[in-house]
């Protein structure tokens, strides 16, 4: 099996716009510098002025369902499908929530786990989304569970969030199969459903006193499924020391924790894994340290190492 990188140029489930252009930089990087790779991308040509008067607690959210449905999930069902392995540099996270119903369609008969590593549960849905941002949904999204909430939501609204949570006919996720790494900025309906399901979470603290023993629980929890998504959410890391994302926090992983991370994770999991996504990395905003693209560039081109040594 080989490698194929996949850019989903799509931002607009966020509230600043930039980092599709994230993904530009990275795509074209890797096609100068690994032109062995094969590369797909895929672009959401949604326009600006179809973006107005979206609904308040799920903005853009017929933009981002017709993106799913036409482009994101056929295409990124054709890759898996190849039997190529997806390197994913997605804009927002709110991708995963398509990238992963395609997974679900493919892999219909077997469980599949997540591995989230993110400052950010992103478990909120619009029925308690303070921003209506859906970057903040995806995993609330995949769950589907919470059917109502603080948020008096349209007829029409609960409409579409049913139809974008259900592209694939296929419920494969589990909330017992989801790995927190590095989450510290949760709202109380998220604590809540971590509490309620038990889902695993690793704080900074926990990784920093012990990485290694952290990724073996991780690994060990896993040891009866045998399909794992790894999404990695840039602004994991510490929001002083890398700003090119756009929600930060502080005191989170050094970059370094970051990709000691993944190499392990690729180690323990090994064919296990089938897919890595790098979301969020937004080089445009005004706060932005240029040095960042390269603390990113060395942690994304580790991983393409480690990776090469399994497939």
């Amino acid at each position: 099996m080989s490698l194929q990188l996949i850019g989903v140029f799509s931002d607009i489930g966020a509230s600043k716009r930039g980092s599709s252009k994230g993904v530009d930089l990275l795509m074209e990087h890797f096609r100068k510098n690994h032109n062995d790779l094969k590369q797909t991308r895929i672009i959401n040509q949604a326009l600006l002025q179809n973006l107005q008067n979206s609904p308040k607690y799920a903005k853009n959210i017929k933009a981002i369902c017709e993106f799913f449905e036409n482009k994101l999930i056929p295409e990124a069902k054709k890759v898996i499908e190849s039997g190529e392995f997806p390197l994913i540099f997605s804009g927002d996270h709110s991708n995963a929530l398509g990238i992963l119903q395609a997974f679900e369609e493919i892999y219909y008969e077997e469980p599949i786990a997540v591995i989230w590593i993110d400052a950010h549960s992103d478990l909120h849905t619009p029925y308690d989304s303070n921003s209506g941002n859906i970057h903040g949904m995806p995993v609330g999204g995949i769950l589907n569970i919470a059917k109502s909430g603080e948020n008096c939501l349209e007829e029409s609204e609960k409409s579409e969030w049913e139809k974008l949570c259900t592209l694939s006919t296929q419920r494969n996720i589990k909330p017992q199969n989801i790995t927190y790494i590095g989450v510290r900025s949760l709202e109380k309906s998220e604590k809540d459903m971590i509490e309620k399901f038990k889902i695993p979470l690793y704080s900074v603290r926990q990784v920093r006193q012990n990485i290694q023993n952290v990724i073996n629980e991780v690994i060990t929890s896993l040891e009866k499924t045998h399909r794992v998504y790894l999404s990695v959410d840039v602004d994991v890391m510490d929001g002083k020391i890398f700003t090119s994302t756009g929600v930060r926090e502080n005191n989170g992983l050094y970059p370094f924790e970051l990709q000691e991370c993944i190499e392990l994770l690729i180690r323990g999991l090994e064919k296990k894994l089938i897919a890595i996504e790098f979301t969020e990395f937004n080089p445009v905003l005004d706060d932005s340290k240029t040095e960042d693209f390269q603390v990113l560039l060395k942690i994304i081109s580790k991983t393409i190492e480690e990776l090469e040594q399994i497939h």
